[in-house]
Order: structure tokens, then C-alpha cells, then sequence
């Protein structure tokens, strides 16, 4: 017989599998309104237990009960009924025991407050919030609710392990830190565009990249992507927050990028915090893509100016005076995220002839 202790494992492995926009319900299978549910959102994993806005009579929650709920970590409905049920959340970031938590907080629902007196007298209901049929948990260990409308099977996943840290580039953030002090947007980009990213991700990212979405927050009522430039900063950037993580380039990125209103924030933070617009993302991505030609379509300072052509210089590119036999010396570099030209430094040329 399935035992409280093995279904809480079984619970928070099914919760952690939550696909964005699934409901699953948990309920006692000869009281409907004994129940426990969750719903995986974009921004969170949203949990309730019922209150006594929707119970009655013998079933209603005594003070003791609604005691021990709180003690728990539940908090209690709203007083305008939004929600309308005890509730937490799980934010998109989240450690393998975040669900473990989770997890018993419901099964204390369940069997201590609601009263049910064994995991084989519950059931299950799972469903797209969208969809029609209902998802069969194999391995969950307790019924189906309706078997005659399960339309999808999906098996337990295991619960995910926080990926071993990279050996990052000591210097990296520093490094940035330098280049944004010293307003050498060219150095800083440079930087990140040839880093190995890490972007904060849910469970079901880690396990299959194909599922990973952005995770976000509100800077001054506007979305951005969070994105760090190793898992060392993500931490000292997220605090307590920080958990599991998924690797990717800017251009990975830029290619996936969700919505052109969205910003991304670098390093939130962190002294080489930066945010960058969906357009200079863009930007970006293209002045990476065509880095290569920097090498060999620099400009030529010249008196003959050719009629009717557009050159669009690449990020890089130098600028060179005319000496009598050909380009003499670099006078200035191209930054395109700018589209100025900035002086070389006095050291980086020495005149011929002299």
C-alpha cells in the first residue's frame, strides 16, 4: 500500500513535470470538495487548498485547521475572494526542493486538515488548461479521476539536479564591470557576445532544452530577460532565488527572442549590469554574425568619394589615414551599436618616416 511519505515523492516529482498551462487536481475520491490543486503558469507554479469560502457544514475548516494550514506556509484567501482559496507559489526559479516543500504542504492539506485517511482514497484529475481530455500521471500511484476521458499518457519525470557549475572565467565580470566604468560599450560587447550565457530555468528546461523558456521580471512596469554571464553571478545576483540553469549564447538568444516589448538585463545587480532593448539585441546578433568581416572591409580615409554606393561598416572596423604609398596608420575604430568612429589610442600607432 502506497504510504504518505512515498506519495509526497511521487507528488513532487508530478509537480515538478508540470507543463506550462496543466491543471492537476488532487482530490478525495468520495468528497469532491476535499482537494488540493496546482497550475503551472508562465511566471509560477500556483498551488491552493480548498477554504471555506466553498465548503459547509461538517466539512467546514475549524480555526485548529485553518492553524495549522498557516503554519504550514499557506496563505489564506483574500477578503474580495481573489483567491478565493488558501494558496502559495513556487516563483520560476526554483531548487528540486522547492517541490519537496510544496509537496508536503499539500499532503498536510490533505490528510490533516481535510481529513483524508490514505493515499488510495484520493484521485487525480490533469488537463491542459485549453484542452479537452485529461492526461494519465503514470506512476503517480493513485487513480484517475475519469479514466474514459484520459486522451494522454505522460511518465513521471525524475526530479532534476541542479547542473555542476562551469569553471568560469574569473576575470569575466570584472572584466565587464571595467568596460561599462569606463563607457567602452565596443569592449563590452565584445565580451558578452563571445561568453557562455546562463539563463535561470524550471526543471523541465534542464531536462529538455526544447521545452525552456525565458524567465523574467518588471523593471519600472517593463519585462526583461534575465541573462548572466556565469552561474556564480546569476547567484550573488538572485540571492536566495537562484537555483537551476540552462547554458546558451547570445545568439541562441537572439534567435528565440518572445516578444519585441521585452528588454534584456544583464548581470541585474552586479556592478556590469547593462539592459539592452529587443532592437539592440538584433543589433547585436547581426554585428556577431558578421564580426568575421571586421578583418578585411576596413575603411580607407580618402579624398575620392564614390557617388551612389552605401558600405554598411561591421562592428570593428578601422579607420586608416592615406600615407604617399598606401594606408598609412589606424586613426580610429568603428562601433556600430553607436554608429560613431572613436580615436585610437595614442599608443596604438606610430607614424612612418619618422
Amino acid at each position: 500500500m502506497l504510504e504518505w511519505s512515498e506519495f509526497a515523492e511521487r507528488f513532487a516529482r508530478e509537480l515538478a513535470g508540470l507543463d506550462r498551462d496543466t491543471i492537476l487536481i488532487v482530490r478525495e475520491s468520495d468528497e469532491s470538495r476535499h482537494y488540493v490543486q496546482a497550475m503551472r503558469e508562465p511566471d509560477r507554479l500556483y498551488a491552493e487548498a480548498v477554504s471555506n469560502n466553498f465548503l459547509d457544514g461538517p466539512l467546514l475548516l475549524t480555526p485548529s485547521d485553518e492553524e495549522v494550514l498557516s503554519e504550514t506556509g499557506w496563505r489564506p484567501p483574500a477578503p474580495d475572494g481573489s483567491p478565493a482559496n488558501w494558496w502559495t507559489e513556487l516563483p520560476p526559479i526554483t531548487l528540486p526542493g522547492d517541490f519537496d516543500r510544496l509537496a508536503d504542504m499539500m499532503v498536510t492539506a490533505l490528510r490533516d486538515v481535510q481529513g483524508v485517511r490514505r493515499p488510495s482514497d484520493l484521485v487525480y484529475e490533469s488537463f491542459h488548461r485549453y484542452g479537452t481530455g485529461l492526461i494519465e500521471l503514470v506512476g503517480f500511484g493513485i487513480e484517475s479521476a475519469d479514466p474514459e476521458r484520459i486522451t494522454e499518457r505522460r511518465s513521471t519525470r525524475p526530479l532534476p539536479l541542479p547542473a555542476p557549475a562551469p569553471e568560469p572565467d574569473p576575470e569575466l565580470e570584472d572584466r565587464l564591470g571595467d568596460a561599462k566604468q569606463r563607457g567602452d560599450h565596443s569592449g563590452y560587447f565584445d565580451l558578452l557576445l563571445e561568453a557562455e550565457l546562463v539563463l535561470p530555468a524550471t526543471g523541465q528546461a534542464v531536462e529538455d532544452p526544447s521545452l525552456a523558456e525565458f524567465v523574467t521580471t518588471a523593471i519600472s512596469g517593463s519585462t526583461y530577460v534575465l541573462v548572466f554571464t556565469s552561474p556564480q553571478a546569476m547567484s550573488r545576483s538572485l540571492g536566495p532565488h537562484a537555483g537551476l540553469y540552462r547554458k546558451s549564447t547570445f545568439g541562441q538568444i537572439a534567435a528565440a527572442w518572445p516578444d519585441p516589448t521585452w528588454s534584456m538585463a544583464v548581470n541585474p545587480g552586479l556592478p556590469s549590469e547593462i539592459h539592452l532593448d529587443s532592437a539592440t539585441v538584433a543589433r547585436l546578433d547581426d554585428l556577431r554574425r558578421t564580426a568575421g568581416q571586421a578583418g578585411t572591409v576596413d575603411a580607407v580615409v580618402s579624398h575620392k568619394r564614390p557617388q551612389g554606393v552605401t558600405v554598411r561598416l561591421p562592428h570593428g572596423a578601422r579607420l586608416w589615414s592615406l600615407g604617399e604609398s598606401g594606408p598609412g596608420v589606424p586613426v580610429a575604430v568603428y562601433d556600430a551599436m553607436s554608429a560613431r568612429w572613436s580615436p585610437s589610442a595614442a599608443d596604438a600607432w606610430t607614424p612612418r618616416g619618422e
